[in-house]
């Protein structure tokens, strides 16, 4: 509730998650006790039995180490479907903004850089090219801050590729046609705004009021970015030149259409022939870069977590000497002590695991439908597919396992001869 409804931009929306994460961690004793309740009705014998009866009386050292086991693992959980539900969105996104075959642009897409006169021209009159759609990028800066303005003429392949969030009629290209702003859904967020309202843009003869016609989704620029029709923007800004070409293959492939299209520019320089594959290919490797840096954290809270496990473990071990002793003197092998401190251990990685589960759904949620929206007015489709949760359970369980093992051997070698004596 803090997060998604609370005003505050993302400083609320993180307090909110934090709320949410201890409470989490504060109901770990509950869940511990409550599994012991439920796991004590089994027919279960030996060092089974001591490990599940050791859960509900060593309460107050195991909560602790599963609580930090459970944020860790749900920190993981939260993270890795927060970036699939993004990859998934901007993946999308992408597969429908790019519906041209073949993109040209001047000098790499260098900010500034246009296309030579009479591309267009030669362009048009290639014999493999069906319908062209161009583009012509402006940075205006307003009183609402810097804006990225796009005029295009849209062919009606680009026009589908828009998917929008909100729209003030039905037909909402009629008032592009007719001069409207086509706006994207981090700027109408960020100023407020939807179909029907007014955004004021500086143009050649002074600043001017436009309606706005829809919002779109989009992923381009945190800023936000403003689409205006070819025909209106040249007559107000008095620009005649492009900036990229979107080409669409009529009756041929790709292939053949790149090939025809460097044929007939082969006198331009500097121009650059890029089919929306490779865009795509490219802009996603470039995702999967950025969020890397995610994958080292994932593990950084995990190792942070097992060094928890470890020294809660380690410090039951001293609590527990005479126990041991007792154990030892009543029949129980080395072997045995070792077992009965892995597999407490391991329930409790389990326990943890199934707690971090849904802990990481809800701050996966938080971090898609709150953070991200107040950071970057981006809205996405919140993903959560099976492997990520049961990896999580595979880890948890694993990360426990290994924490245990030392403290198991320790315990196992003890003499207990000397904790007898002093009992």
């Amino acid at each position: 509730v803090i997060s998604l409804r609370l005003p505050g931009g993302v400083s609320t929306g993180f307090a909110g998650l934090f709320v949410m994460l201890m409470g989490a961690a504060l109901t770990t004793p509950m869940a511990l006790r409550l599994s012991h309740r439920l796991l004590s009705r089994l027919q279960l014998h030996g060092v089974w039995q001591l490990a599940i009866r050791n859960l509900d009386r060593h309460l107050s050292r195991l909560s602790t180490a599963a609580a930090a086991l459970m944020i860790a693992l749900a920190a993981s959980v939260g993270v890795a479907v927060m970036v699939d539900s993004m990859r998934g969105a901007v993946s999308d996104w992408l597969r429908d903004l790019l519906t041209a075959d073949l993109y040209i642009a001047a000098e790499g897409f260098q900010d500034g850089a246009t296309l030579p006169d009479g591309v267009l021209e030669q362009t048009s009159q290639i014999k493999v090219a069906g319908d062209i759609s161009t583009y012509r990028k402006r940075i205006l800066v307003t009183d609402a801050g810097r804006i990225v303005l796009v005029a295009g003429r849209l062919a009606a392949r680009s026009r589908q590729g828009f998917r929008f969030v909100d729209v003030d009629t039905t037909a909402p290209w009629g008032g592009f046609d007719a001069g409207e702003l086509l706006i994207s859904e981090p700027l109408a967020y960020r100023l407020k705004l939807g179909p029907g309202d007014t955004l004021a843009l500086p143009t050649a003869t002074g600043e001017r009021l436009f309606r706005v016609a829809a919002v779109f989704r989009d992923f381009a620029s945190e800023h936000g970015r403003v689409f205006i029709d070819s025909h209106h923007y040249r007559r107000l800004w008095d620009d005649q030149r492009l900036d990229t070409l979107a080409l669409f293959a009529h009756e041929a492939r790709t292939a053949d259409l790149l090939h025809a299209a460097r044929q007939q520019l082969s006198d331009e320089h500097d121009l650059v022939f890029t089919a929306a594959g490779e865009i795509f290919d490219e802009s996603m490797a470039v995702f999967e870069q950025t969020f890397r840096i995610t994958e080292v954290l994932r593990l950084l809270s995990v190792l942070v977590a097992f060094v928890g496990v470890f020294s809660a473990l380690m410090a039951l071990q001293l609590e527990r000497r005479r126990e041991y002793a007792i154990l030892r003197a009543l029949g129980l092998t080395r072997g045995q002590i070792s077992a009965l401190t892995v597999i407490e251990s391991v329930v409790l990685g389990l326990i943890a695991a199934l707690l971090a589960v849904p802990t990481g759904l809800a701050m996966a949620w938080i971090l898609t439908a709150a953070i991200q929206l107040r950071a970057f007015g981006w809205s996405m489709p919140f993903l959560a597919s099976g492997l990520p949760l049961l990896l999580t359970i595979l880890i948890g369980m694993s990360a426990a396992a290994l924490a245990s093992l030392y403290p198991a051997w320790q315990a196992a070698q003890r003499d207990p001869a000397p904790q007898l004596r002093e009992e």
